[in-house]
């Protein structure tokens, strides 16, 4: 996203509202969206941004439209799990592969910077009560600033685009993870992504590639023994 970007309409807004509650698993996979249910759940929502907000987010993937039935929320599953990861693994190494080769001091600086504020937040985040899953949220923006940061210097705006897309219908699934592992998933996650930065920071560009590797694959494999069809 341009960082000239005027201020947020209610379009957009409504599109940051919907699709945090299927990230997270509030709107679970294969939940139907109806418009009249929406606006009585969500105070704020009214009627054209949600309708528009939600064709915004099936040309992402995160919902499904359904012939003459409406929208659901895109239903979760294994098989899709794979795909989207062997996907994710494939643009992010090769867009990866080019930011690296492009590093100079500034992408450093971005890099130690976000990857500081992820172990902020991941210490946060393994403190239990009310507000945990608040902080789970704020850890999950922090770790998805760290992964675009390090893809930051990649010179295809289009790869970086599709990558989004791929990223964020991953995230629902790492959610699911984090539901059923708790705060320990997000306490080991922040060790991986500091042996992701020293091999940025190094411009080893074939250990930084197995390490993202190694770390994104890691959601399917934490995933098997979830009860997805």
């Amino acid at each position: 996203m341009s960082t000239d970007a005027g201020p947020p309409t209610r379009t957009d807004w409504a599109e940051r509202l919907l699709r945090d509650e299927i990230l997270t698993g509030r709107l679970r996979p294969g939940e139907h969206l109806k418009l009249n249910v929406l606006l009585e759940r969500y105070e704020g929502l009214s009627p054209t941004p949600a309708r528009e907000a939600l064709s915004r987010l099936a040309g992402s993937g995160l919902v499904e439209v359904l012939p003459r039935r409406g929208m659901r929320v895109a239903p979760a599953s294994r098989a899709e799990l794979r795909d989207l990861v062997e996907n994710r693994v494939r643009l992010e190494a090769d867009a990866l592969e080019r930011a690296v080769a492009r590093g100079d001091a500034a992408w450093d600086a971005l890099l130690e910077a976000t990857h500081h504020e992820l172990g902020l937040v991941s210490e946060a985040a393994t403190r239990t009560d009310d507000s945990a899953a608040a902080r789970i949220m704020a850890w999950e923006e922090a770790h998805r600033r760290f992964h675009f940061a390090l893809l930051a210097r990649c010179d295809s705006p289009w790869l970086l685009r599709l990558i989004g897309i791929v990223y964020d219908n991953t995230m629902r699934y790492r959610w699911l993870t984090l539901g059923h592992d708790g705060v320990r998933s997000v306490a080991s996650a922040f060790e991986r992504h500091s042996r992701l930065l020293d091999a940025a920071l190094d411009r080893d560009v074939g250990g930084a590639v197995d390490e993202l590797r190694r770390h994104t694959r890691l959601t399917l494999d934490s995933i098997e023994e979830l009860a997805l069809p």
